[in-house]
């Protein structure tokens, strides 16, 4: 019995522009939940991405969905939905309109197209707005609206390109979870952002490009440990950091302190994840009141920094 094909195989794919490297001898297989492709502007997602849609042919190597070559046959991009950072919608139109003209594209009937539409907007929470034109949608429900866009036609790869890109936190928060439920019900979704923290709050599983190159593929949880043989910093805000080192510096596995401006003490540890098991009770027994705790160091650029051996 053949095994099912990945919904996404790349084999030593590279993409160059003349003499400019968009990817280089990147590898991966990505099938079923959600995969967080993560990198600074100019780190290759847009060129993955657009490898992906058949939007650029390889200079070297494959790209496969669902086992077959996009440039051989385009069916596979029935099977493929794709949200893209900008892109003009129709203003006019309403949210169901729109859905449904979508719909009917794919080739559906009035009514089934009606039915689908309905059912995509009530996923995404756009429900109580479908009558309402889209160019009076806000960011967040424009956003919302290419998701459901890009579902109508029920695909098993959706890939969504910076989606939360210039939304205001409660929409994040929407999107997220739109996002998590669809990688729940067995979707395969791939979706870029350039910021840890949206990533961490949609997925563990992420794949991290820098120049072109793949650096990083697997559970963030596992890459992230490997960040605990290297310092960490953790900054707190208090009123008293002079008293507060003094109860800290003697505490396991903090190892060091610093005052980087008043009212702040940063501590040096070598195990964040211990260092942020004890500091909630050893602040509590020194009585100190601390208003704000940050990891400076807890984002993509530190770790890119690490991945390539410069942090």
């Amino acid at each position: 019995m053949t095994a099912k094909a990945p919904a996404v195989m790349i084999e030593s794919a590279s993409k160059w522009y003349g003499e400019v490297i968009g990817l280089n001898d990147v590898s991966l297989a990505i099938d079923g939940g959600v995969t967080g492709v993560l990198g600074p502007n100019g780190a290759g997602k847009s060129t993955l991405f657009k490898l992906l849609l058949g939007r650029l042919k390889p200079s070297q190597g494959s790209v496969r969905l669902f086992g077959t070559d996009p440039w051989e046959s385009t069916s596979p991009f029935r099977r493929v939905g794709y949200v893209s950072e900008t892109e003009p919608l129709y203003e006019w139109m309403t949210g169901l309109d729109f859905l449904m003209t979508m719909a009917r594209l794919h080739g559906m009937t009035r009514d089934e197209a009606r039915e689908r539409a309905e059912h995509v907007l009530e996923f995404v929470g756009l429900s109580d707005v479908r009558h309402k034109e889209v160019g009076k949608y806000s960011k967040g429900m424009r956003q919302r609206v290419k998701i459901a866009h890009a579902l109508v036609h029920d695909p098993d790869l959706i890939i969504l390109d910076e989606p939360l890109h210039g939304c205001d936190p409660l929409a994040r928060t929407s999107i997220m979870s739109v996002i998590r439920e669809l990688g729940n019900r067995g979707k395969t979704v791939i979706v870029s952002s350039h910021i840890l923290e949206e990533i961490e709050r949609i997925t563990e599983q992420i794949v991290i490009l820098h120049n072109g190159r793949l650096l990083a593929l697997g559970n963030l949880h596992a890459i992230r440990g490997l960040l605990d043989k290297h310092p960490h910093r953790i900054l707190l805000e208090t009123e008293s950091p002079r008293d507060l080192a003094k109860e800290l510096i003697t505490r396991k596995p903090i190892y060091g302190v610093r005052f980087p401006e008043e009212g702040f003490l940063e501590i040096q540890t070598g195990d964040l994840s211990a260092a942020h098991e004890i500091l909630p009770s050893a602040i509590i027994e020194s009585g100190i009141r601390v208003t704000a705790v940050e990891n400076p160091d807890d984002n993509l650029d530190s770790l890119l920094g690490y991945l390539v051996g410069g942090g």
